[in-house]
């Protein structure tokens, strides 16, 4: 095991910690009360939060708002699909990458890269340019898989092991909420009955000008050995390797028994974007999306918060933890996909045509949407604690997300690909998406029944602060005992 960072702890706080606490550190008069803010786990997750929302979550109101806004959805899937495919590869060499630039970095230059989505769709609504939106999504997954892996890192590494549900729900949420603010500027721009076609050019540059404010906010990210837990804890980050090491540890990472089983989740948890997309640009006309788009999230919040709140539950091991929240999630999960391919066998029969929000259907056609909306980022969110939970230090952790990132983004790209060909039929990616599911839940629970009661960097922490201690106090000794000897001399 790598060596492992961590700073002399405060000599006034005496003895060494119990077996089971974990190294606490006084700040008060070291660091100046601003930076004492701007270091703190909740600013800095606030921070992430915040480019969440600039970032993916205006690329998923985009995608929310059915085939990108368009007419017909195949062009946005095809620029989709490579976008995910680039994201993939990037994603595949992203720990090495993140490593070595520092999350700091990495969160800037995927920032930067945010505002290409919004502009090529724009380009595309207002002037027919469609090599363009095919070409950022090349561009756009490159920027935007450093971005993730830095991202996924950071989410799983930034809270203390007691709040780590509600961090990530947080982090959940704020992603959500850009669908909420994208469907809002949609419908204040869309919301006049029997428009059809694409959404009206002015709604990408609002897009565009929220995907450009995620770049200040990642200058104001801080390392990761200067964060200052809520709980007081300090991350314990490893000595830094070399180039041809961090490459070595892709295929360990990659190899190891918490991907191999968390793989099918991992390529299962964002297959469904893909079909809903195809479904929403199909069946729903352009101000129906819009009104889709704006009320999905808010159940998500509730969803999101309840489930943290059970995976925070003080009065349960861990492993009894990630066990709830496993069944919980595959348990929603299974009665939306049965809903929808039971909706979607009706439209095979009896098309639609373009549902409004005042026909008689409209609810029972969109509620399945509603509640994916839900199930899916709760799918997310406890995944990425569950990885969390068997952490040695910062830097796997971004190893690990960036392995399950990789995944994520081959079963977007395959799913956005296979909507191309499926044309206007979503019923094929429903399918494919619950038969996923059924594939995944077998080597999860396998997964869930080896997790360790403590996370293995909380262990690695409670260690060093005992040898700290234990030096501090024979140093201690030894003083008193040279005192004496001077004394008597």
């Amino acid at each position: 095991m790598a060596d492992v960072k961590t700073a002399v702890p405060d000599p006034r706080e005496g003895l060494s910690p119990a077996p089971s606490a974990r190294v606490t550190y006084s700040t008060e008069t070291a660091i100046p009360r601003w930076k004492q803010i701007w270091r703190h786990s909740l600013t800095q997750m606030v921070l992430l939060s915040i480019q969440a929302f600039c970032g993916p979550a205006m690329s998923d109101a985009i995608a929310g708002l059915g085939g990108g806004g368009l007419a017909t959805p195949q062009v946005s899937n095809i620029a989709t699909a490579l976008r995910y495919a680039m994201l993939a590869c990037t994603c595949f060499m992203g720990g090495p990458i993140v490593n070595k630039l520092g999350i700091k970095w990495a969160l800037v230059i995927g920032a930067m890269s945010f505002p290409i989505q919004g502009s090529a769709y724009y380009c595309n609504s207002k002037y027919g340019i469609q090599w363009y939106l095919i070409l950022s999504g090349a561009i756009g997954g490159v920027g935007t898989g450093c971005w993730y892996v830095a991202e996924a890192g950071a989410v799983m590494t930034l809270a203390p092991s007691g709040a780590r549900g509600k961090y990530l729900a947080l982090w959940i949420v704020s992603r959500n909420l850009g669908q909420l603010v994208g469907g809002a500027i949609n419908l204040s721009k869309n919301y006049e009955k029997g428009v059809s076609g694409g959404v009206t050019p002015d709604t990408y540059i609002a897009f565009m000008i929220i995907e450009c404010m995620a770049l200040p906010f990642a200058f104001m990210i801080t390392p990761f050995e200067r964060v200052i837990r809520s709980d007081g804890t300090r991350i314990v980050t490893a000595e830094s390797l070399s180039t041809k090491q961090e490459f070595r540890q892709i295929l360990k990472t990659t190899t190891s028994k918490l991907i191999a089983l968390s793989s099918i989740w991992a390529l299962w948890s964002f297959f469904y974007s893909g079909s809903w997309s195809t479904y929403l640009g199909t069946y729903f006309s352009v101000r129906a999306r819009a009104l889709s788009s704006l009320i999905s999230p808010f159940f998500c919040i509730v969803g999101c918060f309840g489930l943290g709140f059970i995976l925070d539950a003080k009065g349960l091991s861990q492993r009894r933890r990630a066990q709830i929240g496993l069944y919980t999630v595959v348990i929603v999960n299974v009665g939306v996909y049965i809903w929808s391919i039971i909706m979607q066998v009706k439209f095979n029969r009896n098309d639609p045509g373009a549902i409004d929000w005042n026909d008689g259907l409209y609810a029972r056609s969109f509620l399945p949407y509603f509640f994916v909306q839900t199930t899916g980022p709760l799918s997310q969110s406890y995944m990425y604690w569950l990885l969390s939970s068997f952490a040695t230090d910062a830097q796997a952790n971004v190893r690990n997300g960036a392995a399950f990132r990789c995944i994520e983004a081959m079963g977007q790209a395959i799913a956005y690909g296979m909507n191309t060909q499926t044309k206007s039929n979503p019923l094929v990616g429903f399918c494919v998406t619950f038969g996923l599911l059924g594939a995944a839940v077998l080597p999860m629970v396998m997964l869930v029944n080896t997790t360790p009661d403590q996370i293995p960097a909380d262990e690695i922490a409670a260690q060093q602060s005992r040898a700290l201690g234990e030096k501090a106090g024979d140093i201690e000794v030894q003083s008193v005992r040279a005192g004496g000897e001077n004394t008597g001399k």
